[in-house]
């Protein structure tokens, strides 16, 4: 399969606001407190615009014959209390079809290259502890377990 991969442009955020709620779609079953129409409305077409004309960001779609199939967006973690610098992967998703295609991977590959040349050490990314398959895909592609988040219901 010949995957193609680019940077987002400001022409693209309706594209990242669907791919991004094919996402929250598939995640509603880890999180009953997701705002589900985030991606779609005002505060996700926000988002991607600020990702998108932020140059200490990183933004990239990933096609087959022309169709987005994946997308990847990552910035500037704060870590203050790490001595190296972090680079997270704040949003990323491949539509279901494309899954365990190479997709994901390759947008990781390019991710890690983008940071690596901005200067920064390691890069992080959140999932779900209940997606399995999520975790088993970064662990592929070489990230490790560093922590766990817990919350509450008040």
């Amino acid at each position: 399969m010949d995957i193609q991969l680019r940077t987002a442009n400001k022409n693209d955020v309706e594209i990242l606001q669907g791919l991004n709620n094919e996402l929250f779609i598939d995640n509603q079953k880890y999180d009953d407190d997701m705002v589900m129409n985030w991606s779609t409305g005002e505060k996700g077409k926000n988002y991607f615009t600020r990702i998108i004309n932020n140059k200490q960001a990183f933004c990239s779609i990933a096609e087959v014959k022309g169709r987005a199939v994946g997308y990847i967006s990552c910035e500037k973690k704060e870590e203050s209390s790490r001595k190296s610098r972090y680079f997270e992967i704040a949003n990323m998703g491949v539509i279901s079809e494309y899954r365990s295609k190479g997709v994901g991977t390759l947008l990781i590959k390019k991710a890690k290259e983008w940071a690596k040349k901005n200067g920064y050490q390691r890069l992080f990314v959140n999932s779900y502890f209940k997606n399995h398959k999520a975790i088993a895909f970064y662990k592929r592609n070489g990230f490790k377990e560093i922590d766990v988040s817990l919350e509450i219901k008040l």
